[in-house]
C-alpha cells in the first residue's frame, strides 16, 4: 500500500519543462544543451577523379557563459543512399573549426553566449565506375573544451552529430540570436533575442561578427578557343562592425569554388605557393601577416583569384565561394596569433556588381589608411584597386 500511494504521488507531481528546442524550424538540423547546429550549405562537385562534398555548419551556443568547441579527427564520415563512403581526408579539409586528436586540441573556436558561427567540411570519394548516390548521411564528432583557467583547458562532452537526408543545395536558415543572460549556465536560452544585421538583408554579405564581408565585384574570364584554364576573380571589402580595433588575414590555401555545374576552382595547384590573394596579408603555418587592421567602421578590400586547371564545358555562370579569414591578436613582445578562424562563404556569385548596383558607388564610412578620421567612398577606394593593378601591369611588362 505504501508503494502504491508513492507512486501515486509521484505521479501527481508536474513535470519538469522541457528545454527549449534550439533547431524549432530549421532543417538539417542537431541541438545539444549546450549548441545547435544547422547544415546551411550541402554542394557536390568534382575534382579530378573525386567526388567532394563541402559541408557549411553553423553552430550556435545556447548556453549563458562562453562555449569552446572541436572537431575530433577523422570522425568526419558521409554515406550516400548507393553505400558510397566519404571522408574527411586531412585537417585542411576542416575550417574554421580547431581539431582534436588524442590529447591534443586548438581551442580556438570559441562562441559567446548567442553567438554563431560557420565551419566548413570537405569529404572526398573515388567512384571509379561505381553508381554515385544522390542523397546523403553525414556524421560528425564535436566535443566541448572547458576552460580551466584563462590559458589552461581540458576536454569536455563529446557529441555525435548526424544530418540525414542531405542533398545538393540543402541547407537551413542561419539563425542568428543572443542567448538571455537570466539562464543558468549550461541551460538553453528560453526566449534569444534577434541580433541586427549589420548587412541590412544584401544578398552578397556575409556577417562574421567582428566584421562583414561583401562582394563587391566578380569577374570571370572568357573561356576562348585554345584556352585551357578558367578563372574568376572576386573583390570583397571588409569592414569592421565592432567597437575595437581588429586585425585580419586570409588563412592560406583556403579559398576555393564551385560553378553551378559542380566544378571545383581552387586557388592554385597543391603543394605550391598561395600567391592568390591581394591586398590582405596571410597566415601561413606560424607566419602572420599583420597589414590589414581595421579600426571601428574602417573598411578595406582584397582580391581573391581562383582558377579551374584543364576547363571544358559546361562553362558555369554562377559560383559559390568559401574562404577563411583569420582574427589576428599581437601580443607582447611582438608575437602574433590567431584567436578566431572565420569560415566565410557566399553563395549564387555572379559575373559584376551587386544585383542593381554599379560596384563600388556606396558611401562607406571609415578611417584613413593612416588612422585619421577621413570619410572614405567606395568609389575612390575602387579606383585606387584599378590604379594599383594598372601600375602593376604597367611593372611586368617593362620587365620584359
Amino acid at each position: 500500500m505504501k508503494t502504491l500511494l508513492a507512486l501515486m504521488a509521484f505521479a501527481m507531481l508536474p513535470l519538469a519543462a522541457p528545454a527549449a528546442d534550439g533547431c524549432a524550424g530549421q532543417s538539417h538540423c542537431e541541438a545539444t544543451r549546450s549548441f545547435a547546429a544547422s547544415v546551411t550549405n550541402f554542394r557536390v562537385s568534382k575534382s579530378g577523379r573525386y567526388r567532394v562534398l563541402t559541408v557549411t555548419v553553423n553552430f550556435r551556443n545556447l548556453t549563458t557563459r562562453p562555449l569552446t568547441l572541436g572537431y575530433v579527427g577523422d570522425s568526419g564520415l558521409a554515406m550516400d543512399e548507393q553505400g558510397n563512403r566519404y571522408v574527411v581526408a586531412n585537417p585542411q579539409a576542416v575550417r574554421g573549426i580547431g581539431m582534436i586528436s588524442g590529447g591534443n586540441f586548438d581551442p580556438k573556436f570559441t562562441l559567446q553566449p548567442g553567438e554563431a558561427a560557420d565551419t566548413r567540411f570537405e569529404l572526398v570519394w573515388e567512384p571509379g565506375r561505381s553508381i554515385v548516390g544522390v542523397s546523403y548521411d553525414l556524421d560528425l564528432a564535436i566535443r566541448e573544451i572547458n576552460a580551466v583557467n584563462a590559458d589552461q583547458f581540458r576536454l569536455g562532452v563529446e557529441h555525435a552529430l548526424h544530418f540525414a537526408k542531405l542533398a545538393e543545395g540543402a541547407g537551413s536558415a542561419v539563425v542568428r540570436t543572443a542567448g538571455a543572460a537570466t539562464q543558468a549556465a549550461g541551460v538553453p536560452a528560453a526566449a534569444p533575442m534577434p541580433v541586427a544585421d549589420p548587412c541590412g538583408g544584401a544578398a552578397r554579405c556575409y556577417n562574421a561578427g567582428a566584421f562583414v564581408a561583401e562582394v563587391q565585384q566578380l569577374t570571370s574570364t572568357a573561356m576562348t578557343p585554345g584556352a585551357r584554364n578558367q578563372s574568376i576573380a572576386i573583390n570583397v571589402r571588409f569592414r569592421n562592425v565592432s567597437g575595437r580595433p581588429i586585425i585580419l588575414a586570409y588563412k592560406s590555401g583556403s579559398s576555393s569554388g564551385i560553378d553551378n555545374f559542380g566544378n571545383q576552382f581552387y586557388w592554385g595547384r597543391p603543394g605550391s605557393h598561395d600567391t592568390s590573394v591581394k591586398g590582405m596579408g596571410h597566415v601561413s603555418g606560424r607566419s602572420a601577416d599583420t597589414q590589414f587592421a581595421l579600426a571601428p567602421g574602417q573598411s578595406r578590400n582584397a582580391t581573391f583569384n581562383l582558377i579551374r586547371y584543364s576547363a571544358h564545358p559546361p562553362i558555369g555562370s554562377a559560383w559559390g565561394f568559401d574562404v577563411v579569414i583569420d582574427e589576428l591578436e599581437i601580443l607582447p613582445g611582438q608575437q602574433v596569433r590567431t584567436v578566431r578562424e572565420n569560415s566565410v562563404n557566399f553563395r549564387n556569385l555572379t559575373a559584376g556588381g551587386p544585383s542593381g548596383v554599379a560596384a563600388g558607388l556606396g558611401v562607406v564610412t571609415g578611417l584613413d589608411a593612416a588612422g585619421g578620421g577621413a570619410n572614405v567612398t567606395s568609389s575612390a577606394a575602387q579606383a585606387q584597386d584599378v590604379a594599383t593593378e594598372v601600375i602593376d601591369l604597367f611593372r611586368k611588362l617593362k620587365r620584359h
